[in-house]
């Protein structure tokens, strides 16, 4: 069987970590059946190679600047050709989806949201929903995908809405197993060294502002808590500036972007990781912590939102009393954190594994590709 993905981008090489879920989806889907993978803008240059048993198409669009997309769809649209896929994979319904659904009429089309797709944040200028060329083509991909999965139930309510009441299939990207090493009994720093971790890129929507702001309040509360912010972006002066004028910045540590494989450290150190994100699709870095046992604060989006409340303590969006009233209440409850590590480790493993989610990709190419397809021109 052979299975042809369209994504943004793709590990260029196997020490490359770009978008660590899709890399090991790969490597286990590869493993069972023919999977190449066309990545329409990074790697940045014009390649075909292995990595993680698959074959990747590399068209390098990102370097070729934003009015040469269409021909970076036309390039693509021409690999599938000669491909032939049983079943063709798209992730994310903008580009991706446009590019899939061209082959709608032959080949099986399943589209996994991924991201900022059906959302629109004008007052940070995030989100695809409010652009009329965007949303028009990502209603007609849609449209034509056989099967369209998400990552959460809140992105499932928003795109059965956006899409006029169709079903979408809760399919979430997996994550690996934690190291043994790293499991609950760990539980976790002393208390009178308490980490708060929060993990991903310094952008407007992951408010990071909001946990500062929260921060300051735990500080004060908690007098051994210590924020680790780890990633890289374009508000990370801002935030360190943040950081100076709250008076907290010799408790905040901004570590910049850590390699994929070094996480696992920093969830060791966790006492608990935080998410203050005004929009997830799903989540990957905070599943990772859970899947570790560390116990999880955040906003109510994606997995969070799924999560609680066995699992995880969701707060609403931008609320930095709630936020703060619920890091300060888990800092000083440890049998509260146990419970709620193990609840997510648990969670995780039933939901989440990322074998489970290959077995549950490979169940639905199999029963597309029993369907056949037509020659494709």
């Amino acid at each position: 069987m052979r299975i042809v993905w369209i994504v943004p981008g793709f590990s260029r090489d196997e020490t490359d970590w770009c978008i660590p879920a899709l890399r090991d989806l790969a490597g286990e889907i590869a493993l069972r059946c023919d999977l190449h993978i066309v990545a329409l803008q990074y790697p940045y240059r014009r390649a075909v190679y292995q990595a993680f048993g698959a074959t990747v198409h590399s068209l390098g669009g990102a370097n070729r600047g934003g009015w040469h997309t269409p021909g970076v769809w036309r390039e693509a649209i021409r690999i599938v050709q000669t491909l032939r896929p049983d079943v063709l994979h798209a992730f994310w319904a903008y580009e991706s989806g446009v590019v899939a659904g061209w082959f709608a009429r032959h080949v099986p089309v399943i589209i996994h949201l991924a991201g900022g797709e059906l959302i629109d944040l004008p007052d940070i200028g995030y989100g695809l929903r409010g652009r009329r060329r965007a949303r028009w083509l990502m209603r007609w991909a849609l449209d034509r995908a056989r099967i369209v999965t998400a990552g959460s139930r809140q992105l499932i309510d928003m795109a059965e809405k956006f899409t006029g009441g169709r079903e979408i299939v809760f399919a979430p990207l997996g994550v690996p197993s934690c190291p043994s090493a790293l499991s609950t009994e760990k539980f976790r720093s002393r208390e009178d060294e308490q980490t708060i971790l929060n993990i991903g890129s310094l952008e407007p929507v992951k408010d990071q502002t909001l946990l500062l702001r929260a921060f300051k309040r735990v500080a004060a509360a908690a007098p051994g808590a210590h924020l680790i912010i780890a990633g890289k972006g374009r508000l990370e002066g801002e935030l360190r500036a943040l950081s100076q004028s709250l008076e907290v910045a010799s408790r905040v540590d901004f570590t910049g972007e850590i390699p994929h494989d070094r996480l696992p450290g920093l969830f060791q150190r966790a006492t608990v990781c935080v998410q203050t994100s005004r929009h997830e699709a799903q989540g990957m870095a905070v599943l990772e912590a859970a899947a570790c046992g560390v116990p999880l604060v955040g906003t109510a989006v994606g997995a969070i939102a799924d999560l609680s409340p066995k699992a995880a303590v969701a707060v609403p969006v931008g609320d930095e009393a709630s936020l703060s009233h619920a890091l300060i209440s888990l800092l000083h409850d440890p049998a509260r954190r146990k419970q709620l590590g193990r609840a997510a480790q648990d969670s995780v493993a039933r939901d989440y594994a990322l074998t489970r989610t290959a077995d549950r990709a490979l169940m639905m190419y199999g029963l597309l590709a029993s369907n056949g397809h037509h020659a494709i021109d």
